[in-house]
C-alpha cells in the first residue's frame, strides 16, 4: 500500500492560480468541506475546490472532471466574492494536488490562522501587495479587504505590515485609485514553481 504524501499549504495570488489551472492536463471539481461544514455561505459557492491529477486518491474521491474553461470561470466568480487561494502541494515533489477558493467565512485553515497570529510563522507567496503612496488617498478600501489585517489608515496615511501580507491580492480589487500592485520579491516566502 502506498504511503500517503505530506501535503503543504500555501496562500497564492490570483494570477498564479490561474497559470496553475492552464498547464494542468486535468480538472476535478469537488465539493469544498469547510462550505459544507460550517454553511455560512449560499449553497451555490460550495462547489470550489479544484483538485488535480497528482491528489490523493481520497481526495479525488465524488470529484468530477471539468475543463480548463470551467475552472477557470469558478476562479473568476470567487475572486468577486473576496476569496482568498489556497494551493496544495505535496511537500518532496512539489506537485499541485488542490486550488481552494476560500472564503474568510467557513475556511478553517484561514481562520485558525488568523486566530493563532503567528503569521510569521504561517507560508506564505513570493509576492507583496505594494502601495503607490502617490495615487493612495488613505480611503481605507483596501483596509476593510484585508483578512490579515496587514493594512491600517492613521490620520489619512496608509499604514502597512509587510510581514503580515501573504500576497493573496484582495486589496488590489478594493483599491478605486487603482494604487495597489502585487511585486514579486526574490527571497520572499515559498516559491511557488510547482508543476502540476
Amino acid at each position: 500500500m502506498a504511503e500517503t504524501p505530506q501535503i503543504d499549504r500555501l496562500i497564492i495570488p490570483p494570477d498564479q492560480a490561474r497559470e496553475i489551472i492552464m498547464r494542468a492536463r486535468k480538472v476535478y471539481l469537488k465539493e469544498c468541506v469547510c462550505r459544507a461544514r460550517e454553511q455560512r455561505c449560499p449553497r451555490d459557492v460550495w462547489d470550489v475546490c479544484l483538485h488535480f491529477e497528482n491528489a490523493p486518491p481520497d481526495d479525488l474521491r465524488n470529484a468530477r472532471t471539468i475543463t480548463t474553461r470551467d475552472a477557470l470561470s469558478i476562479l473568476a466568480t470567487m475572486a468577486e466574492r473576496g476569496a482568498i487561494y489556497n494551493l496544495f502541494y505535496t511537500h518532496a515533489e512539489r506537485k499541485v494536488t488542490e486550488i481552494c477558493s476560500c472564503c474568510t467565512c467557513c475556511c478553517a485553515p484561514l481562520r485558525k490562522m488568523k486566530e493563532q497570529g503567528n503569521y510569521g510563522e504561517q507560508p506564505r507567496s513570493e509576492y507583496v501587495a505594494i502601495t503607490d503612496a502617490a495615487l493612495c488617498d488613505g480611503c481605507g478600501l483596501c483596509v476593510e479587504r484585508c483578512f490579515f489585517e496587514a493594512r491600517r489608515v492613521e490620520d489619512g496615511i496608509l499604514q502597512f505590515a509587510d510581514e503580515r501580507c501573504f500576497g493573496c491580492g484582495r486589496c488590489i480589487e478594493s483599491c478605486p485609485l487603482e494604487a495597489i500592485r502585487l511585486e514579486f520579491q526574490v527571497g520572499r516566502g515559498v516559491p511557488i514553481s510547482v508543476s502540476v
